[in-house]
């Protein structure tokens, strides 16, 4: 896996967001696989079913979001990929101790950096600064297609 996506940018191709237009040309251009894990489908499920609870959207347009992107697995427009979770927890648990207490690094973010880490991703593309900020520490190409974070190292 050369370029690693957070749930948060891909969750733009299947929702009507601010930066979703700005995201799928993202993504065209490039004409790559798109890489996913569990923890991205868990994580688009749950961000979904969350903005029915917020009533940001109706529950119909939740399930057909769910439902364009289970489509996506199976047609291999969205590519599974196998992790070793074990490891991943091990990383998660490292970068979280080296970088949260200058950085404010939350577990999930730490997870998906770590993610990234061990499927030998050189890019990861994010738009939240957190993630950014420790995809950079660690030597990752951090690409924000939404415009909205910046990969400045803290601390």
């Amino acid at each position: 896996m050369k370029t690693y996506f957070d749930t948060g940018v891909l969750l733009k191709l299947y929702t009507g967001e601010l930066e979703s237009v700005r995201v799928e040309r993202f993504v065209r251009s490039r004409r790559e696989k798109l890489f996913v894990t569990d923890l991205h489908i868990s994580e688009s499920v749950s961000a979904l079913k969350l903005k029915v609870f917020r009533k940001e959207c109706q529950e119909e347009e939740a399930a057909a979001g769910i439902a364009l992107i289970m489509d996506d697995l199976k047609s291999g427009v969205l590519q599974l990929v196998e992790v070793d979770w074990i490891h991943v927890w091990q990383e998660c648990r490292l970068l979280s101790e080296k970088f949260a207490s200058t950085s404010g690094v939350r577990t999930l973010d730490a997870l998906h950096v770590a993610v990234a880490r061990l499927s030998g991703a050189k890019e990861f593309v994010t738009s939240d600064s957190r993630q950014s900020n420790l995809a950079a520490r660690i030597g990752l190409l951090v690409i924000d297609p939404t415009g909205r974070c910046s990969a400045a190292i803290i601390g």
